[in-house]
């Protein structure tokens, strides 16, 4: 549990980290039976038109292998963000889903922890349109690098994302835990881009030649 300590009138509050968690609802009816479970959100990351791209939920073993199922067959299941506003969305077909457990002191039996990602966000051969969980410059940046096998160096990365940015091709997604991005752009666009850009000097080679070196990276959550 992560705990927030607030300064108020000489003293600390703690607000506790289930306040910063959202919950996700399936429901599911048949002749027979009907289906309605609960699970805390803890992170989401989608996009218009219903679609789901990460999703990161906690539960007990029962709850956990429903919601797994569900997102297996593809089903609809309801975000409710922690500010309460809703939506009904769906990870589409095949996504990955990666189960792991949380060791809690005192309970018996450990939470289950759950994150799918869609096939789209996965998707490391697409060309035109390229999903990340974060807003950070230098990852989104390396990322573009890797994915379009761009010849670039890690400095010119401002000025490309700056461009980008005005063109309107970097856009916000939806969800709370991770600030996801959508960058429209095919490599022959990106390449065209860089090639302007060292045609008007506002992009330099590196003085020497040698290897690019890149900074280390780390993914962090985004709290509130």
């Amino acid at each position: 549990m992560i705990i927030d300590l607030q300064e108020k009138q000489g003293h600390f509050s703690m607000k506790n980290a289930h306040e910063r968690f959202g919950k996700l609802v399936y429901v599911r009816r048949t002749e027979k039976t009907a289906t309605n479970i609960r699970v805390h959100l803890d992170a989401f990351v989608g996009e218009e038109r219903g679609k789901a791209h990460l999703v990161s939920v906690i539960g007990g073993d029962v709850e956990i292998g429903a919601i797994s199922a569900a997102f297996g067959n593809g089903d609809l299941f309801t975000v409710v963000n922690p500010t309460l506003a809703e939506s009904t969305v769906s990870l589409g077909e095949k996504p990955l889903l990666f189960r792991g457990s949380i060791v809690i002191a005192g309970r018996k039996r450990p939470l289950r922890h759950l994150v799918a990602c869609s096939q789209e966000l996965a998707d490391t051969t697409s060309d035109g349109k390229l999903l990340l969980v974060s807003s950070d410059d230098t990852f989104i940046w390396s990322s573009l690098v890797s994915h379009d096998g761009l010849p670039a160096a890690p400095e010119w990365g401002p000025w490309m994302l700056a461009e980008l940015r005005s063109q309107k091709r970097i856009h916000a997604l939806p969800g709370f835990g991770y600030e996801g991005v959508a960058i429209t752009g095919t490599r022959k666009q990106l390449l065209a881009l860089l090639s302007r850009g060292l045609r008007s000097r506002n992009l330099r080679f590196p003085p020497k030649n040698g290897s690019v070196e890149w900074p280390t990276i780390r993914l962090s959550k985004h709290i509130a």
